[in-house]
């Protein structure tokens, strides 16, 4: 089903979803584990199984879950006070970490913590530590699955990859004069890592502003290319890598070759993408899209929250976790099948035969009866003096003008209270806000400078990009992920006018 134009509207196939299930709280990480089973990992200290729809088993770890990863069969959690807990059908081990645990990643047979302290504990998947070493504040850390290397980003910017054991094989720090930031990194196969870094500016060079880096396990940077915004994550293809950009670009890279191609340009900054067959999945704000090679989007699919995490299952179900706006009810986990038949959306449902009727009734053809009338001789002058004539003998001309006496201040003030002045609709100035670490910012819409000069305001309604309403006062809440967004206010007065503004907030 092909994208459809219903009036001046562009409408989307959508498909539904295969079910929801409805945790109760914010999910806060989660993984794929197998055979159609995956984790969630909760605020609250909650580690779920499910299998689907089912759940499979529910254990408190009293502290909030920072991450999930598996080795084998093993599930393995860690908690921001508790350490680290590991399951099959049952506990197998624990491990206390007394600052408590930030950030997990696993390979084929171990896995590195960073804990609260700057450092970064290996761990082998029997529980026991291997080593720990002091490293710095971390911000990302990535295990390539098969190859034995480690990608560690520290705040300052600069990268470090380590082998096996903890040695250090390949360092890059930014300039002293300058400042960047590594944003996402992905392993391909061979050990090859690919890194986003932005420079901020701080000083001219060579180096490009946003940029894509290739790191070979011995070679070390053996390519940079530069893209036209910060990526926000990467996807590892056979051909390349796909990158979502904070701008809503989807770009394709190819191995070898230096040129970026831009599939589609999105409104929104990309938080996901998933190979689905020989196509991809988006997903950006609320939205998930199913995009061809080429650049077609296939369907869409609204979560109820923003699109947080995504993946896929064994059997090619995909899990979609969202969160809420802030005041909402928790989103619920919702399970796709990305090959379901889509649907127009019910609200675009319209009458084919009703719009070719009305397109032939206001096509501006002429009726018989006009073909006829425009084709018959012009009337005889006889038939024309006749009724001239006619028209003179009912003619009354009057010569006396009327008198009219006006009250020149009545008038004016009855005008006056006829015309009613618009409100004046104030959606505040465009911002620039800082994001947190999770690439969001909550931003207050304040629309409380709208006035009308001759009555009061009645009404409020502040809308998103996709025309939807999201609050009916002066002030509002918003949480937002990185990128620029667009907000129209509509104030109306007691008597029925009403006027919008538009403000732009730009998360960065």
């Amino acid at each position: 089903m092909k994208t459809v134009r219903v009036g001046l509207s562009i409408v989307q196939p959508t498909i539904d979803s295969l079910s929801l299930i409805d945790i109760g709280e914010s999910v806060s990480v989660s993984c794929n584990i197998s055979q159609g089973c995956f984790g969630l990992g909760t605020s609250s200290g909650k580690l779920l199984v499910y299998d689907g729809n089912s759940m499979l088993s529910c254990t408190e770890l009293n502290s909030q879950i920072s991450g999930i990863v598996t080795i084998g069969e093993t599930l393995i959690a860690a908690t921001t006070t508790n350490g680290l807990h590991a399951f099959s059908d049952s506990q197998l081990w624990t491990l206390e970490i007394e600052s408590g645990c930030e950030l997990i990643s696993a390979s084929d047979d171990y896995l590195l913590v960073t804990d609260g302290s700057e450092g970064v504990i290996r761990v082998q998947s029997d529980g026991k530590v291997r080593n720990r070493e002091i490293i710095g504040e971390i911000t990302d850390l990535k295990c390539s699955e098969f190859d034995d290397l480690t990608a560690i980003s520290l705040a300052n910017g600069t990268l470090i990859i380590i082998d096996n054991n903890g040695q250090i094989i390949h360092e890059s720090t930014p300039p002293e004069d300058d400042a960047e930031k590594i944003s996402c990194m992905a392993f391909r196969d061979g050990g090859i890592l690919l890194v986003s870094r932005e420079s901020l500016g701080m000083t001219l060079d060579d180096r490009f502003e946003d940029r894509i880096e290739c790191w070979h396990p011995i070679l070390g940077l053996i390519h940079t290319i530069e893209l036209p915004s910060r990526a926000t994550t990467i996807l590892p293809t056979e051909l390349g890598a796909m990158v979502g950009c904070i701008d809503g670009r989807l770009l394709s890279l190819e191995v070898g070759n230096n040129q970026i191609d831009e599939l589609i340009k999105f409104d929104y900054s990309i938080s996901n993408i998933l190979e689905c067959g020989k196509d991809f999945l988006v997903s950006t704000w609320f939205q998930i899209y199913r995009v061809t090679r080429g650049g077609e989007v296939l369907w869409s699919f609204e979560h109820s929250g923003f699109v947080t995490q995504m993946f896929s299952l064994d059997d090619g179900i995909v899990v979609v976790i969202g969160e809420s706006p802030e005041g909402s009810n928790p989103a619920p986990v919702v399970l796709l099948d990305p090959d379901s038949i889509p649907h127009l959306p019910e609200d675009a449902k319209f009458d084919f035969e009703e719009i070719r009727r009305a397109s032939s009734d206001f096509a501006g053809d002429l009726s018989q009866e006009e073909i006829a009338l425009a084709d018959a001789p012009p009337m005889a002058i006889s038939e024309t003096d006749d009724l001239m004539n006619a028209l003179e003998e009912d003619l009354e001309i009057i010569t006396e003008e009327p008198v009219v006496e006006v009250d020149l201040l009545e008038d004016l003030s009855s005008s006056a209270r006829a015309i009613n002045l618009p409100p004046i609709a104030d959606a505040g100035e465009d911002r620039t806000v800082s994001a947190d670490e999770d690439n969001t910012a909550i931003v207050l819409l304040d629309g409380s400078s709208s006035y009308d000069p001759d009555g009061t305001i009645e009404s409020w309604a502040w809308q998103n990009e996709m025309d939807k309403v999201i609050g009916h006062t002066p002030q509002i809440k918003v949480k937002l992920l990185s990128g620029v967004h667009t907000f129209k206010l509509q104030v109306t007065d007691n008597r029925g006018a009403s006027t919008t503004s538009m403000v732009t907030i730009r998360i960065q």
